[in-house]
Parts: C-alpha cells; sequence; structure tokens
C-alpha cells in the first residue's frame, strides 16, 4: 500500500533565526487577510511570504505574489535563512494543546515523504471535494517554488502497536525543536535516523492505506506537478519513479490517536429562505422533531453553547442540529424519518455517506427546506464558520438570515466514506489543531533521487 521513505527537510537556520515562534504559521487555507498583514508583520523571514505572498508588496515592480514567493525561497536558501539537513529522516510531531478549559491532549504523528498515487489506485484516499481556483493557485505557487512548503496532513488506519513502539523510543529523548504558538499550544520535533526504525515505519505501511484529512488542494497539486515534470523527463522509467517529485510531503497520525480532533464548521445562510418562518418551522417538523430552546437575553451565546454541548453529548444516537432565525430562541432539531437515509441511498450515495449529519444538513434542510442549491466555487449563499457567537450575531443583527449549528463528523465516519469511494460536502471537517507551516520544507530538485528506508 503507502511508501514511505525518509527525506532530508530544509528548516530555518537557528543562526538567523532562534526563536521559531516568530516565522511559523497555519496553512495558508486558514490565514485570513488580517492574519497575513500579522504575520507579515511579525518577522522578515516569516513562512506566509512563502505560502501566502502578498499581491502589492514592495519590491520588483509587475511582480506578482508567485514570482515574488520564488524570489524571497531562492534568496533564503542562498542566504543560509533556510538549510538542509545532512542526512535523511522521518520528523516526528507531536501538538499539545487544550479544548475550552478541559484538559491538554497530545498529538503524536510523523513527518516523511509518501509516494504519490492516484485516487482510483486506492492507496491514498481523500474525504473531501476540491475546487479548481485553489488547485490553480497551489499549482503556481509549486512551480515558482518547487517544494512541499507544508505537509499534507493524513491519517492511517489499522493497528497502530508497530508505529507507536518506534515512536515511543524516538521521543524518549528531548526534541530537538519545541515552540509554543499565539494559540497556547504547544509543538515539539524529533528527527528519527535509526536505519532499523526507518525500515521498521517503511514495513508498517506496506499493508496499509492513508486517508487525506487537511490538503487535499495540496495533495492534488502535487499528482499535476508530478505529471508535468514527468512530461519532460527523458530518464528512463526506473529513474523516473525515483525523482522526489514522486512523492509528497505527510503528517500521518493513526485513526486511534486521542489527539486526532475534528470541530464543527458551521453554516450561515445569506440567502434569504423561501418560508416564511412559521412555514419553515412547518416544513421541518415533517423530518425533524423540533424542540424550541429560549436564550437568555442576558447571555444568549452561553445559553447557544449549552444547547450545542448537549448536541454532541447526544450525537452517537440521533442526527442532530441547531437552527437560529432571529429572536430569543434557538430550534433543535432532531432526525425522525428514516426515509431520509433510504432516499440518499436510492439516489447512489453509500449507506456510511447517507448516516452523515451533514449529509442530510445539505441535502434535507439546505436544498430541499430552504431552498438553496449551493452552485460550486463562486458560491456565496452560504458562509462557514467555526465561531458560534459570531453567527449567533450575524443573525441577530440581520446581517444573515439563518445559522445553522451541526456536530461534527466522528473520525471513523470520515474514514468509512472515503474508503467507501465518496466524498463530504465542502468545509464538513475541520481537524484540529493544524500543523504549522515553517517547521519542516521539502524542496523538489528535478534531478534529486529519495532515498529508501530499507
Amino acid at each position: 500500500m503507502a511508501e514511505i521513505v525518509p527525506f532530508r527537510a530544509l528548516r530555518y537556520n537557528p543562526q538567523f533565526v532562534p526563536d521559531l515562534k516568530l516565522v511559523v504559521a497555519p496553512p495558508y487555507d486558514v490565514i485570513s487577510p488580517e492574519a497575513q498583514e500579522r504575520y507579515h508583520a511579525r518577522h522578515p523571514h516569516n513562512v506566509v511570504r512563502l505560502i501566502l505572498a502578498k499581491e502589492g508588496e514592495e519590491g520588483t515592480p509587475g511582480e506578482d505574489r508567485y514570482e515574488r514567493a520564488a524570489r524571497t525561497f531562492a534568496a533564503w536558501r542562498a542566504e543560509g535563512i533556510l538549510t538542509r539537513d545532512p542526512e535523511p529522516g522521518i520528523y516526528v510531531a507531536e501538538q499539545e494543546f487544550s479544548l475550552g478549559e478541559g484538559h491538554r491532549i497530545r498529538r503524536r504523528g510523523f513527518m516523511a515523504l509518501v509516494r504519490l498515487a492516484a485516487y482510483d489506485e486506492k492507496i491514498v484516499f481523500p474525504h473531501e471535494r476540491t475546487f479548481a481556483k485553489y488547485r490553480e493557485d497551489r499549482l503556481r505557487l509549486m512551480r515558482a517554488c518547487p517544494a512541499n512548503l507544508d505537509p499534507v496532513f493524513s491519517f492511517y488506519p489499522g493497528q497502530d502497536q508497530p508505529v507507536r513502539a518506534i515512536l515511543d523510543r524516538c521521543t524518549e529523548a528531548d526534541p530537538q525543536v519545541q515552540l509554543l504558538d499565539e494559540d497556547g499550544i504547544r509543538h515539539r520535533l524529533w528527527i528519527l535516523r535509526d536505519p532499523a526504525a526507518l525500515a521498521g515505519l517503511a514495513r508498517a505501511f506496506r499493508d496499509r492505506p492513508v486517508i487525506i484529512a487537511d490538503g487535499h488542494h495540496r495533495y492534488e497539486t502535487a499528482l499535476n506537478f508530478r505529471d508535468e515534470r514527468r512530461a519532460r523527463d527523458s530518464a528512463p522509467p526506473e529513474v523516473q519513479r525515483r525523482r522526489l517529485d514522486n512523492f509528497v510531503l505527510m503528517y500521518l497520525v493513526s485513526v486511534g490517536d486521542p489527539g486526532l480532533v475534528i470541530l464543527p464548521t458551521h453554516r450561515v445562510i445569506r440567502q434569504r429562505p423561501v418560508l416564511a418562518r412559521e412555514a419553515l418551522r412547518q416544513a421541518l417538523g415533517r423530518y425533524f422533531r423540533v424542540e424550541a430552546v429560549p436564550l437568555d437575553p442576558d447571555n444568549p451565546v452561553m445559553s447557544l453553547r449549552i444547547v450545542l454541548a448537549d448536541l454532541h453529548r447526544r450525537r452517537r444516537d440521533a442526527v442532530l442540529f441547531g437552527l437560529y432565525a432571529g429572536g430569543q430562541e434557538v430550534l433543535v432539531l432532531e432526525l425522525g424519518d428514516e426515509a431520509v437515509f433510504r432516499s440518499l441511498v436510492a439516489a447512489g450515495h453509500s449507506p456510511e455517506y447517507a448516516r452523515l449529519d451533514v449529509a442530510i444538513l445539505h441535502q434535507v434542510v439546505i436544498e430541499q427546506i430552504l431552498g438553496i442549491q449551493p452552485t460550486g466555487e463562486a458560491d456565496d449563499s452560504i458562509r462557514y464558520t467555526r465561531d458560534e457567537a459570531a453567527a449567533l450575531e450575524a443573525v441577530a443583527s440581520g446581517e444573515t438570515h439563518l445559522a445553522l449549528f451541526q456536530n461534527p463528523p466522528r473520525v471513523e465516519q470520515v474514514q468509512a466514506v472515503a474508503m467507501a469511494g465518496e466524498r463530504m460536502p465542502q468545509k464538513s471537517t475541520f481537524f484540529y489543531p493544524k500543523v504549522l507551516s515553517g517547521l519542516v520544507i521539502n524542496p523538489l530538485d528535478p534531478t534529486e533521487s529519495a532515498p529508501t528506508s530499507t
């Protein structure tokens, strides 16, 4: 199944960047315009200048942001800001974080190169759909900066003991890198170079697939980049097969890791529903048991959070949503019509997909009842947010019309849907925390071959 190999990472040189906290950033796709400005201002060598260079920034006149990123990347390498590790290894990474006021949670995985495979080879499985404009953006950046600037985040099924034993031994030593980021998440990094351990990890993955958690656009971009280079490569096939661009940088975590957390992404409906409020409630009642829960006028956000905590507690036993259309109450919707599952299967979906909360939310509530048909990449009828307070305020203020609150899918559901060959609706998952950009980069020299683990 999956082929993993060590690599020589490109990393920040502590001689020039002694405090990594100043130069790392989240992945490009969760950086808001305000955050982009903040990271640019934080340090002249912040990785955001590569992964999300600013338009119109000072520099060569007429230079676009991809050309600017290319110039910056080349300069940082030439100046020694970024330096290549002398020996290949696998990079064991751990994040320690908390959710709310809860106890600290640890998630541990490792970063390695994984051989690229088309989805129909059933080695690497996606779970969400991608959009062409984002693939094109990442491909233009990859042509400008030939590298995996940050890893694709994936998880793997199967018995974890062989992998965990190797990682346990590696993390007995002090980490080579340790930092506390702006969100209070502690990141630790170890480098594994022991040949026997590297070979053991490679063997452990020969009989298992991987499922993409976060980074579908980056993965598909790497496939396209490989194909572009392969079309220009006149080397024999066996030489081409070992080229670095046949691999992609991945952060891999066990499906059973307690730190593999998915947070909910709520829907804010910007398009006015076709039904008035009372007619909407009657339409919902055909599919759902509807309960009106009053919101405390002095603290509506706290009331909402109590409702959402109850939805989360009950999520294994029922399909549940919250709906807020203004006023002093939120509606709790509990699916009561089993025919909904059957109709999704009859429409060609797998049973695994038909049981997803987010699939039912989109099919029944958004499309059938609200009459909203999202059209794809340019559609702005729905806004996605993880901030329940902001969603509540957007409706209460009249800025938007409805907010739909949902539970996140469970990891095992993501795996089941992916391996059934289906894709979830857009913004179905938000794996938390993200893997920082700037810890490890994989440069893609067109003539360089990947090392082996055996």
